[in-house]
Formats: C-alpha cells, structure tokens, sequence
C-alpha cells in the first residue's frame, strides 16, 4: 500500500477547529485534493500528512503560532466600507475571505462604526491552538 510521499496526488478530507468550533472543513462536502509540496496548506499541516496511507484518519494539535506566524497587532486597520461593496450589512465577527497577488487570505471585521471598518489582517486561527483532522480518501504516487 503506497503512502504519502513529496509529489503525491492525495484526495483527502480535512477540518480545523479551534475551541471546539469548525473554521473550515470538507466532510460532508467534496473532499479536498492536493499535490504534496504543491498544496498551499501550510508547511506543517502539510507535513504531518507525509507517510499515510489510504484510509488512514488522523487528528493533530498544533500552536497556531507554528501555522500562522506570530499576532501581530499592526496588521490591525481601519479601512472604509466602501471597500467592501461586495458584502451586504458587514457587521463585527464576520470572516470574510478575501484575494490578494493570487493568494487567498482570510479577514476578520472587529469593529464597525459608521463608514469605517476596524479590520485585522491576521488569520482567525492566529493565537489559538489548531486542531487538523484528516482522512486519506486516495494516493496516487508516480510509479
């Protein structure tokens, strides 16, 4: 039975949570699939998949510092509402995922007042401890 190795085509499914809630998970949706060292998860998740194999169910913590870098407190902004026209009554707590220079990254809206948004641009996951669960649907390796 082959396992996960640099290059590997792997059809997975994948949750992260944090004190108990879901941030982003594919079961019960489409599974997720990736090429290892080309997947843009990050570095560790990535390499906690290296050597599973097919059905294999894993579930990992991890200090979100590791994952996503230190808080950072400059990268707290305000910014207009007007720059988020394509969101309907943007209100605190939303996470809004966002593209920038090809990448996606996600937003969290910390403060609405009037015509400006206090928003933070470090992850949500950032300063929290991370739990990855994963199941191996499928590994294709080169032969």
């Amino acid at each position: 039975m082959s396992s996960i190795k640099y290059n590997s085509k792997v059809v997975l499914n994948y949750s992260l949570t944090s004190n108990n809630q879901i941030f982003e998970t594919t079961f019960e949706k489409e599974p997720l699939e990736i090429i290892i060292g080309e997947s843009g998860l990050p570095q560790l998740i990535e390499a906690s998949l290296y050597g599973l194999k097919c059905g294999d169910k894993k579930e990992y913590s991890f200090d979100s510092r590791d994952i996503f870098g230190k808080y950072d407190k400059n990268k707290i902004v305000t910014s207009s509402k007007k720059s988020f026209k394509n969101y309907k009554d943007v209100k605190a707590g939303d996470i809004i995922e966002t593209e920038k220079d090809g990448r996606s990254y996600f937003i969290t809206v910390l403060e609405v007042n009037g015509d400006q948004i206090l928003i933070d641009f470090n992850h949500p996951l950032c300063n929290k401890d991370v739990r990855f669960k994963v199941e191996i649907i499928e590994i294709f390796n080169d032969s």
